[in-house]
C-alpha cells in the first residue's frame, strides 16, 4: 500500500560490521571465516555455503537452536592472512576458504571469500573481502567435481575445465525469479545441470520432468539457466548450432 504519511527508515551507516544469527549447535571462533547455510544461519565455513564475513568475536551456539545466539562479522576491509604458496603474481586472484581457517585458490568444495589485494610476504596475502558490487563483469569458476549452487551465487559462470569425469551441478531449490547461471562445457566430459526435486528445466519451451538433469558434453557448448519463480528453470542454449546436443536424463 502506498504511503499516506511520512515514515522513518532505519539507515545503516556502518558498513564494516554486521550482526548474523548463528546456526543451531555451531560454535564460531573469533577470526573464523563464516558462511551462511542453506537456511540463512551463520556457521564456520565448510565450503558449502555463501560467505558472510570474518568473525569479529566468538559466537557460541553449541547448545542452542537456530538464531539463539547472534554475533558480529567483518563484511568489508583488507586482512592479512596465510595462503600457502601465494606470490606477488597472485595479486587480483579470487580466493576461497576450504574451512574456517584455511585459504586456497582452488574453488573445489570451497567458499569464495574475496581477492588478493596485496602480498605481505611469501605465503601471506592481504585479502580484500568482496562487496555487493563485486568486480566488473561476470565471475567464472572452473569445477572438476559435483557441487550445489545457492541463489546468492546468481550471475556466475561455471565450467568443467579440468574435469576427468561427469560433473553434476545441483541448482538451488525454489529460488527467486530471475536467479540465473551460465554453464560452459570446457572439458570433453558431461556437464549435468540438475534442478533437484523442486522443479524441472524448460528446453526450447518444453518442460522436462522434475528432478531430471539436462546435460552438455561437447567443448564449447553452453546453457544459460533462469529461474521462473515457480520452482522451474528456463534454459537458453547455444550448442554450436546443434540444439539436440542437450541431453535429458531418462
Amino acid at each position: 500500500m502506498a504511503l499516506t504519511a511520512n515514515r522513518e527508515v532505519d539507515h545503516y551507516v556502518d558498513q564494516e560490521l554486521r550482526s548474523v544469527a548463528v546456526a543451531a549447535r555451531e560454535q564460531i571462533f573469533k577470526g573464523a571465516f563464516v558462511e551462511f547455510n542453506a537456511t540463512g544461519y551463520a556457521q564456520p565455513v565448510s565450503g558449502a555455503g555463501d560467505f558472510a564475513g570474518i568473525a569479529y568475536e566468538e559466537m557460541d551456539n553449541s547448545g542452542g537452536d537456530d538464531g539463539d545466539v547472534s554475533g558480529r562479522v567483518y563484511t568489508l576491509g583488507d586482512f592479512e592472512l596465510t595462503l600457502s604458496g601465494s606470490t606477488q603474481a597472485d595479486i587480483g586472484r579470487r580466493v576461497y576458504a576450504s574451512d574456517d581457517a584455511t585459504l586456497t585458490f582452488d574453488p573445489q568444495q570451497a567458499t569464495f571469500v574475496g581477492h588478493v589485494r596485496g602480498i605481505a610476504s611469501s605465503g601471506t596475502i592481504i585479502l580484500r573481502l568482496p562487496t555487493d558490487a563485486g568486480l566488473p563483469g561476470e565471475r567464472v569458476e572452473h569445477r572438476t567435481a559435483s557441487f550445489t549452487l545457492t541463489a546468492r551465487q546468481s550471475g556466475g559462470v561455471f565450467t568443467n575445465l579440468g574435469a576427468a569425469g561427469a560433473v553434476t551441478v545441483t541448482l538451488p531449490q525454489s529460488p527467486p525469479e530471475g536467479t540465473a547461471f551460465k554453464f560452459v562445457c570446457m572439458a570433453d566430459q558431461e556437464l549435468r545441470i540438475a534442478p533437484g526435486a523442486a522443479g524441472g528445466v524448460y528446453v526450447k519451451g518444453a518442460k522436462q520432468a522434475d528432478n531430471k538433469y539436462v546435460s552438455i558434453t561437447d567443448i564449447g557448448d553452453f546453457i544459460h539457466i533462469i529461474a521462473d519463480g515457480n520452482g522451474d528453470w528456463v534454459a537458453v542454449a547455444s550448442i554450436g548450432g546443434a540444439d539436440a546436443d542437450i541431453s535429458v536424463e531418462a
